[in-house]
């Protein structure tokens, strides 16, 4: 199963990056400076992606510094075994870029809340972790586009596992950028994400691909509106579909290097329950 989805990956690099080589006027996809419209917005559910391991991430290279703030709610007071979960979480993810075509990121989550109510059973629990490692190339950019490759590592620090329980695990992947008008640009991206589960000594692994694409309008540089869907699947050891969730946000570039943004997203199929997740993002790009 992993050698098709990695020949469908690398076709799908080949064929944007055919296309982005093709294009042809100005301005460029990649900006030399802060702009509202600067590539995927991190989200997606906490159980599933944690420290942004598993969400497609941007294609420009770029040094800046991101603060998320995370909501999640899942409600099904419907159900005769009723359960319900608030999680809120705080991370914070930094790139560094090594030269013109490549750059390091580090993401970690700073702080975690869950409140789980499980037919009356309430529990209140915080933690830290876990933290992602990544690196990234620019394999073709020109006025019009860029296409990125990465490589990601979930690294294994998480209060919230106890009895020697590690999550770890691996994560190739593809992120792509075309600027299709003066105001309307597209990005997404594909993910092979592989987490593992270690508990008592065995490891128990999954295969988790994932796509993104999204459509921004940006009326002027420093502010942009999106909308846009991402999937996930697990591939092994079984075949079902995780999540299929629209998203709609926004980003706008403040002064000094600052931005915001704000992201919605709300499932609508697949064996995630959560109901609706919402972010709120704080950056900084260093000045030239």
């Amino acid at each position: 199963m992993i050698r098709p989805l990695t020949a469908i990956l690398v076709g799908s690099v080949f064929v944007l990056g055919g296309s982005v080589a093709r294009a042809e006027r100005p301005p460029d996809a990649c900006p030399g400076s802060i702009e509202a419209a600067a590539g995927p917005v991190a989200g997606g559910t906490e159980t599933y992606q944690p420290a942004d391991f598993g969400a497609v991430p941007e294609a420009c290279p770029g040094t800046d510094l991101l603060l998320r703030l995370r909501g999640e709610l899942l409600d099904q007071s419907g159900a005769p075994d009723f359960r319900g979960q608030v999680i809120a979480s705080g991370t914070g993810r930094g790139r560094r870029r090594i030269n013109a075509r490549s750059w390091l990121s580090v993401a970690v989550d700073l702080l975690t809340y869950r409140y789980v109510n499980d037919a009356g059973l309430v529990s209140n629990t915080f933690s830290f972790g876990p933290a992602t490692l990544g690196y990234h190339l620019v394999l073709a950019a020109d006025a019009r586009g860029a296409v990125a490759a990465y490589a990601r590592l979930l690294v294994p620090i998480d209060t919230a596992r106890q009895s020697g329980s590690v999550a770890t695990g691996g994560e190739l992947g593809a992120a792509g950028r075309a600027r299709i008008g003066q105001r309307w640009l597209v990005d997404g991206g594909l993910s092979l994400a592989a987490p593992i589960d270690v508990t008592g000594g065995q490891a128990h692994g999954e295969f988790q691909p994932a796509a993104l694409a999204e459509a921004w309008f940006a009326p002027k540089e420093t502010f942009a509106l999106f909308a846009g869907a991402s999937a996930r699947f697990e591939a092994a050891p079984d075949l079902s579909l995780i999540t299929l969730v629209p998203r709609l946000g926004l980003r706008a570039a403040l002064r000094h290097g600052f931005s915001l943004g704000l992201l919605a997203e709300a499932p609508i199929a697949g064996s995630d329950r959560t109901n609706v997740s919402a972010s709120f993002f704080v950056g900084w790009t260093p000045a030239r």
